[in-house]
């Protein structure tokens, strides 16, 4: 097994970059969970103080704050084509909403704890959840209906995401494993195990082969999904790492962690190409845009971050 370990603490003074500026206003909690729109023109978020915010990115405004969640918003994603964005909640619920109108379309009930990750499978047609009831469910956006359960995690479970081609299902657990679904039979192909603590969140690459988790133990690590084999441990954070996102290329990765660092990952090497300096306070969660220049981050601090991963300075409206 191959490690590559990085101490950031030595490496700071030579990446880390310009301190963050005011970042995007307008939510009264905690910033749990961003995302970016297909074309990358608009920012989702979600809050601890219940509501689903769209931000236009071109003026760093938002265009709605979007309620009906009974508690916190614990994430968000955009559909495949942009016309929806699905929110995970506190409440047990996922609700569906039209970011050009702020209209509510559909509710999905059927979780029995907090629902904690939504995502959209690659042709839109259905969605995926991550619940503290210990389950991932498939459902299907057109009526509403759960279509699958994945069971297996002894704990919380804390993401679920999509292979890019659809077929599985990547999910990650307090229970410190991550298990690979088959998307339409339900069946556990492999366990991933290696993890000291609860892994936290996790992405595929877009080769579909490899994936990477993030975790309480201070680690972000590669996995070969074929063997469940752990081919890299990428250790630079001195707190608990939170989220993950992959580059669309594939090239590079971006993690936050509950001191409020940020580090943007060479996959290649494993080793960091650039730290940057959002905040004190945890970050909960990143998103890295269609392009692969600009990241979103949010966190304690209420605020959403807008970030250009070239210079490592946040962008201003």
């Amino acid at each position: 097994m191959r490690y590559l370990i990085v101490i950031v603490g030595l490496l700071a003074p030579c990446l880390l970059t310009a301190p963050a500026g005011a970042g995007m206003e307008g939510h009264g909690g905690v910033v749990n969970a961003v995302a970016f729109s297909p074309d990358g023109r608009l920012a989702a978020s979600g809050s601890w103080d219940n509501s689903v915010a769209v931000w236009d990115l071109a003026t760093g405004a938002p265009r709605f704050f979007l309620a009906g969640h009974a508690l916190s918003v614990n994430d968000v994603a955009f559909s495949p084509d942009g016309t929806l964005v699905a929110s995970a909640s506190w409440d047990m619920t996922v609700r569906l909403f039209a970011p050009a109108t702020g209209v509510l379309v559909r509710t999905f009930a059927g979780h029995r704890e907090a629902v904690y990750s939504v995502a959209f499978s690659p042709d839109g047609a259905r969605l995926l959840t991550a619940s503290w009831d210990y389950t991932a469910k498939l459902w299907d956006v057109a009526n509403g209906d759960a279509t699958t359960t994945l069971a297996g995690h002894t704990a919380n479970v804390m993401a679920a995401r999509f292979s890019p081609d659809g077929d599985r299902v990547l999910t990650a657990s307090y229970d410190g494993t991550l298990r690979l679904w088959d998307a339409s039979t339900g069946v556990a192909l492999i366990i991933l195990s290696g993890h000291e603590n609860s892994v936290n969140d996790a992405a595929f690459l877009p080769d579909g082969g490899r994936a990477l988790s993030a975790s309480t133990d201070k680690s972000v690590r590669l996995w070969d999904l074929a063997t469940g084999r752990e081919l890299a441990r990428l250790d630079g954070h001195a707190a608990f790492v939170t989220c993950l996102a992959v580059a669309p290329d594939g090239t590079s990765a971006l993690s936050g962690d509950g001191d409020g660092v940020l580090i943007l990952w060479d996959l290649a090497t494993g080793t960091p190409l650039r730290l940057l300096a959002g905040t004190d306070r945890p970050i909960w969660g990143v998103a890295i845009s269609p392009d692969g220049r600009t990241a979103l981050s949010g966190g304690s601090d209420r605020l959403v971050r807008h970030w250009d991963l070239a210079t490592g300075r946040e962008i201003d409206p």
